[in-house]
C-alpha cells in the first residue's frame, strides 16, 4: 500500500508544469520584421513574383532550362523502364533515349517540317496574290440570300480587324488610298506600269511594289529632312534654301542609298540573331536534358528532404495525386495529339483537301487542348470548296461531298480519340468531367490565351485535388461545429 505521507510529500504544481510546457510569449518590440507571419507571407509572394519576372527577362537562358526540365520530367517513366528492363545504368539509359530522340527529330521531324513550311508558304503566297478570291466570291454567291449577307458582313469585319486579309478576298485594304495620289510616281508612269504589269509574272510585280514602297519612304524622309532644314535655317538666320541644299543636294542620293543598305543590313542582322537563338536552343536543350534526366532522382530526394517531418505523409500524398493528374494528362495528350495529327493529315489528303499535311498536323497540335481541334473542320471545308470552285464544273465535287468528307474524317479521328485513345492512353487521370474541362479551357483562354488553354486542365485538376483534400474537410468540420473557421489554419 502506498504511504500517504510519501504521497503528501510529492510536489504537486500543475500550474508550474503547464507554464513550463507552454512556449514563452515573444516580446513584439524585440521581433524582427521577417518574424511576423504576415510579412513572411508577403515576402514569399514578392520573391516568387520577382523570380518569375527575372525568368521572363532572362528568357534566352530560362526557356531552354524549362524545356529541358519538362522533357526530363516527361521522359522519367521511360528512363526508369529502360533501367529496369535492360538493367543499364541511368547514364546509359538517358544517352540511349537522347540519341533515339535526336535521330527521330533528324529523320522524321525535320523533313515533315520542311514539307509543312513549304505548304504553308505556298498557301500564303497564293492567298495574298488573290488566287482564291474568285473562288471565294463564287462560293459566297452560291449561298442563300440571308447567309450570303451574313458572310459578306463577316468578311468586312475580318478585313477591318486584319487589313492584310483583304488581299485574300480580292479587295483593297480598309483605309487604303486609291487613285493617282496613292502612287509615289506620276499618274502617267503608273498607268504605263499597270499596262506592262499585265504581262509580267507575279515575282516581277512584287519586286516593283517593293521598290515603289521604298522610293515612297525615301521621298517622305527627304521631305521631312527638308522641312527640318528650313526650320533650322530660319532659327539661325540663314537663308531658307540652306535646308533645301542640305536635304536635296548632291548627297541626297547617297543618303538614300545608305538608307537602303542600312535597311538590308538590319534585316540581315535580325536574321542572324534569330538563327543564333535557334541554334543555341537546339544545342542547349539536349545538353541540359542530359544532366537534368541523369540527376532527376537526386533532385526528387532533395525536394523530399525539405518537407517537414510532421507534414511529410500528407504532403507526399497531395504531391503524388497532383503528379498523377498532371503527368498523365500531359503525356497522354502529347501522344494522342501526335496520333490524331497523322490521322487527320492522311484522311484529309485522301478526300482531296489541299495542304492536308500542314492542316492535319496543325489540328493535331490543337488536340493538346480538349475540344479545340474542332476548328479544323470549317478550315478543311473552306480549303476544299475553294479548290473545287477553281476546277471545271464537270470535274467539280458535289456540294454535299465538300461538306461531308472533311467532316467524316474529323468524326473518325474524334471517335478514335473518345473511345480508344483517351481511355487506353490517358484514362481518368484528371478526374474532371467534360463540363469542367470545357469551363477550364474557356477560362484559361480568356485569361492567358493559348498558354492558358494549355495549362487550364492540369491546373484545374490540381485545384480540385487541393479543394478535396484540404478545404472541403475543413468546411465539413466547420459546418458540424468541430472547427472555428472553414479555412485551413490554427485558429482552433
Amino acid at each position: 500500500m502506498d504511504d500517504p505521507d510519501a504521497q503528501s510529500n510529492q510536489p504537486n504544481h500543475p500550474a508550474d508544469d503547464s507554464a513550463s510546457s507552454a512556449p514563452a510569449e515573444r516580446d513584439p518590440t524585440r521581433l524582427h520584421i521577417w518574424q511576423i507571419q504576415a510579412v513572411r507571407d508577403a515576402l514569399l509572394i514578392v520573391l516568387i513574383l520577382g523570380l518569375l519576372r527575372l525568368g521572363y527577362v532572362m528568357s534566352a537562358i530560362t526557356v531552354p532550362l524549362l524545356i529541358a526540365l519538362l522533357l526530363a520530367y516527361l521522359f522519367e517513366p521511360l528512363i526508369d523502364l529502360v533501367q529496369t528492363k535492360l538493367r543499364w545504368s541511368r547514364t546509359t539509359a538517358v544517352t540511349l533515349i537522347l540519341a533515339a530522340f535526336i535521330c527521330g527529330v533528324v529523320t522524321v521531324v525535320v523533313p515533315v517540317s520542311l514539307v509543312v513550311v513549304g505548304q504553308s508558304v505556298s498557301f500564303i503566297q497564293n492567298a495574298t496574290a488573290g488566287r482564291y478570291a474568285n473562288a471565294l466570291d463564287k462560293g459566297i454567291e452560291l449561298l442563300p440570300e440571308g447567309p450570303r449577307e451574313q458572310v459578306k458582313d463577316a468578311v468586312q469585319w475580318i478585313e477591318v480587324k486584319a487589313p492584310w486579309s483583304a488581299r485574300i478576298f480580292g479587295d483593297e485594304p480598309p483605309g487604303a488610298v486609291t487613285g493617282p495620289e496613292a502612287s509615289p510616281v506620276p499618274a502617267a508612269a503608273s498607268n504605263a506600269v499597270a499596262e506592262e504589269g499585265e504581262a509580267e509574272d507575279e515575282s516581277t510585280r512584287r519586286i516593283r511594289e517593293m521598290v515603289s514602297e521604298e522610293v515612297a519612304r525615301q521621298l517622305a524622309e527627304r521631305d521631312e529632312a527638308r522641312a527640318a532644314g528650313e526650320l533650322a535655317g530660319k532659327a539661325t538666320g540663314n537663308a531658307t534654301g540652306a535646308g533645301d541644299a542640305a536635304a536635296s543636294g548632291p548627297w541626297s542620293f547617297g543618303s538614300s542609298a545608305i538608307g537602303l543598305v542600312g535597311a538590308g543590313a538590319r534585316q540581315v542582322w535580325s536574321l542572324a540573331i534569330g538563327t543564333i537563338e535557334i541554334a543555341l536552343l537546339v544545342f542547349l536543350v539536349p545538353f541540359y536534358f542530359f544532366f537534368f534526366a541523369t540527376a532527376f532522382p537526386h533532385v526528387v530526394r532533395f525536394g523530399r528532404s525539405l518537407v517537414p517531418v510532421e507534414h511529410r505523409e500528407h504532403a507526399f500524398h497531395l504531391i503524388a495525386s497532383m503528379d498523377r493528374a498532371v503527368s498523365g494528362f500531359v503525356r497522354g495528350r502529347l501522344v494522342i495529339s501526335a496520333i490524331l495529327g497523322v490521322v487527320f493529315a492522311v484522311g484529309w489528303l485522301i478526300v482531296g483537301v489541299p495542304y492536308a499535311l500542314a492542316l492535319g498536323l496543325m489540328v493535331g497540335i490543337f488536340c493538346a487542348v480538349p475540344y479545340l481541334s474542332a476548328v479544323g473542320v470549317p478550315i478543311a471545308i473552306a480549303l476544299l470548296a475553294v479548290e473545287q470552285f477553281g476546277v471545271d464544273p464537270e470535274q467539280r465535287m458535289a456540294w454535299w461531298g465538300i461538306l461531308l468528307w472533311p467532316t467524316v474524317v474529323y468524326g473518325i479521328g474524334q471517335s478514335l480519340d473518345d473511345w480508344v485513345l483517351t481511355p487506353l492512353i490517358q484514362g481518368k487521370t484528371t478526374d474532371l468531367d467534360p463540363v469542367s474541362i470545357v469551363v477550364a479551357v474557356l477560362a484559361g483562354g480568356s485569361l492567358a490565351g493559348v498558354y492558358g488553354m494549355l495549362l487550364a486542365v492540369p491546373l484545374a485538376a490540381c485545384v480540385k485535388i487541393l479543394l478535396r483534400e484540404l478545404v472541403m474537410p475543413r468546411v465539413r468540420d466547420w459546418s458540424a461545429g468541430r472547427a472555428q473557421d472553414p479555412l485551413p489554419g490554427r485558429l482552433d
